[in-house]
């Protein structure tokens, strides 16, 4: 698939109670989290970048609202997926600051549709996929059943998987600050 076709969406909500504060808001370096995650997007080439579950006002950027609220990662996906426009969206975390542009890049280049999501040992990470906007449906199926967890709605056997074989550690999501400093150690 060429990053022309494809929509980019940061979700950058969540109650961040194990961090302790906006996941959002934290820096790395000169830049926050949803900055970086912004950036690579653009970086890709993307133009259609849509931020959920934080207020952007990033050049570049326009905020998604949950239609459902308080259904976690799901809803942010949910929302995104019926706001793209375009055929697929790039689903990024804001606490997964280490992510390489490449390994996107390469997950976009995967995607056949309906979705492609990263790889590792033998686990999917849901939150760095690809997702064709057709899946709405799917996701909001998954809400209205009280099925939040979007790592069900990947591992349906018609999704593709990319094996990650990069550095694990840049698979780091910044949960805790215990996280956040594994993080900042790595970004130097």
């Amino acid at each position: 698939m060429n990053m022309t076709d494809v929509s980019g969406v940061v979700l950058a909500g969540g109650r961040n109670k194990r961090m302790g504060t906006n996941k959002a808001e934290m820096k790395l370096g000169d830049q926050t989290l949803l900055e970086i995650q912004v950036q690579k997007l653009k970086n890709l080439g993307i133009d259609d970048i849509m931020v959920s579950g934080h207020q952007s006002d990033l050049e570049g950027t326009r905020t998604v609202e949950d239609i459902y609220i308080g259904k976690g990662p799901l809803g942010g996906v949910d929302a995104c997926l019926k706001a793209a426009k375009k055929t697929a969206c790039l689903v990024l975390s804001v606490d997964a600051p280490l992510v390489s542009e490449e390994t996107l890049k390469a997950l976009v280049e995967a995607h056949e549709g309906p979705a492609t999501v990263l790889s590792h040992d033998g686990m999917i990470e849901p939150l760095i996929a690809v997702y064709d906007a057709a899946l709405a449906p799917r996701a909001e199926e998954k809400i209205q059943n009280d099925d939040f967890a979007v790592r069900k709605m990947a591992a349906n056997p018609e999704v593709k998987k990319v094996e990650y074989t990069g550095d694990p550690e840049l698979l780091l999501n910044c949960n805790t600050p215990e996280d956040f400093e594994k993080a900042k150690a790595l970004w130097k």
